[in-house]
């Protein structure tokens, strides 16, 4: 019982990434965050959280040898 709780658990916090993963990609492709809520069902302030530190910017490495 403990290995089918576990799996479950698994399927949850992959979700939860999953979602927070699209909150990020809408928002740098220009979705306010009520658009943002309205199509992941969530909440304002859950929203906000996962957006909390995140760059609208697309961070890029260049290096100046080519």
């Amino acid at each position: 019982m403990a290995k089918k709780q576990e799996s479950v658990d698994d399927l949850k916090t992959i979700a939860q990434l999953l979602q927070n993963m699209l909150a990020i990609e809408l928002w740098r492709g220009g979705l306010t965050q009520a658009e943002i809520k309205e199509r992941l069902g969530v909440g304002t302030s859950t929203v906000n959280r996962i957006l909390k530190g995140v760059s609208k910017e697309v961070p890029t490495t260049t290096s100046g040898k080519e």
